[in-house]
């Protein structure tokens, strides 16, 4: 079952990651300015108003604009136009914006008939003011055509062919302009130098480890990531948003080694173990996890942690034979609002810690999570201040009456059902 959702999200990872427009997290004043000038081809003609409106409307809600700066933008396309133009230019200054922008000027000129001179040359205008390349400027309209047949093969061979030449576009602007479109990069060993970051933001097949070296970066951006291997840091970083992970191989007790890191980030992430390996183990720096969901792992706890301080909240771990999370050292680690399900240990069914520094957990859940011994929630080998548990609720754990062991009874809040 578990198979055949990521699957799913494999397969339909455009509609389901990328049905918002790439701008949308933008603020208002950028949104304004880039809606503006789509503005510019969509109601600054009245042939061009009677083609284009409804697919301009379309992409106004997607990028989730005011009413208000709706309304402004035929006044300033019809009274301030020299003044705005020029804002927008200034503004949408990246590659990246210049081409998501471009994607959705295509997406209008396809839609133009008795407008079609007017919009081509608003299309051209834009292509030089931005100073494409004829490289850029061919993949634009070889993408576009590709995209209005239909073909996905024609398109991932106009995508190789650009990054062949040295450009490259993100994974969620190629699905927002076709959302047909899909492909899979291929990968065996990666290793990340010094200096180096490196972006996953396509579906990825893995084939062996990614080792990060000491001021290397891995960024994993929206991508769906089936991995046979493990990743290995002394020193580098790591970032998720937005990743979906399946681990289907992995030789080591976990699945991130993590030694003299600075800073982890895991954001509204879904991680597989597969029941394969541990998730993470973390020996210095940060961790953050938000969120997220961590499933199936085992062998070791989900997250292994001895490092300065870890906040994990709003996430879900799911079936995490050895535990969910392990605090070690003195680490400090604050756990809110996250839930806890079918987890099972020796001692302390999801929740394990021996550090000397403070643990808290605040309004988490525990549902039906099993330790043989004692904790069937949680297990605190040292009784000591600055670790607590409030807000909480076991459901169904075993042994019963036993959810949290060795927290003093001052900053102990359970509810048991």
């Amino acid at each position: 079952m578990v198979m055949d959702i990521l699957e799913y999200l494999k397969k339909r990872q455009s509609e389901l990651e990328y049905k918002g427009h790439p701008m949308s997290e933008k603020d208002e004043g950028f949104k304004y300015l880039y809606c503006y000038g789509l503005g510019v081809m969509a109601v600054g003609n009245l042939r061009a108003v009677t083609e284009l409106q409804a697919c301009y409307d379309k992409i106004l809600g997607s990028i989730c604009i005011s009413q208000k700066n709706r309304n402004q933008i035929i006044i300033d396309i019809n009274n301030y136009f020299d003044f705005r133009i020029a804002e927008f230019f200034k503004r949408i200054n990246s590659k990246e914006m210049q081409y998501c922008f471009m994607a959705d000027i295509y997406k209008l000129y396809r839609l133009s008939l008795w407008s079609q001179d007017y919009c081509k040359g608003i299309l051209d205008n834009y292509l030089k003011v931005f100073r494409f390349s004829d490289a850029e400027c061919n993949f634009f309209e070889n993408f576009n055509n590709a995209a209005q047949q239909g073909n996905v093969e024609t398109a991932v061979q106009c995508y190789r062919k650009f990054q062949e030449e040295g450009y490259d576009v993100s994974y969620q602007i190629l699905v927002y302009f076709f959302p047909g479109f899909s492909m899979e990069e291929y990968y065996n060993n990666i290793d990340i130098k010094a200096g180096e970051t490196f972006v996953l933001d396509k579906p990825s097949l893995i084939e062996g480890d990614i080792t990060i070296e000491r001021g290397g970066s891995l960024l994993i951006n929206g991508a769906y990531v089936n991995m046979k291997g493990c990743i290995m840091t002394t020193g580098g970083r790591v970032r998720f948003d937005n990743a979906r992970i399946k681990v289907e191989e992995c030789e080591s007790g976990y699945w991130m080694n993590f030694k003299e890191t600075a800073v982890v980030n895991i954001e509204n992430s879904f991680i597989d173990c597969g029941k394969t390996c541990g998730f993470i183990r973390q020996e210095t720096g940060r961790l953050i996890i938000a969120g997220s969901e961590i499933r199936r792992t085992a062998g070791e706890r989900a997250v292994s942690f001895n490092g300065l301080s870890s906040l994990i909240e709003n996430t879900g771990f799911y079936n995490n034979v050895s535990g969910a999370t392990g605090i070690y050292g003195s680490a400090k680690m604050v756990m809110k609002q996250c839930s806890f399900n079918d987890c099972y240990a020796d001692y302390g069914g999801a929740v394990y810690s021996e550090s000397i520094g403070n643990v808290k957990i605040e309004n988490c859940n525990f549902n039906r999570c099993k330790a043989a011994y004692l904790g069937a929630a949680v297990y605190f080998k040292y009784q000591k201040f600055g670790q607590y548990a409030r807000g909480c609720e076991c459901n169904g754990c075993i042994p019963p009456g036993d959810g949290i062991f060795n927290v003093y009874e001052d900053d102990f809040e359970l509810r048991v059902r």
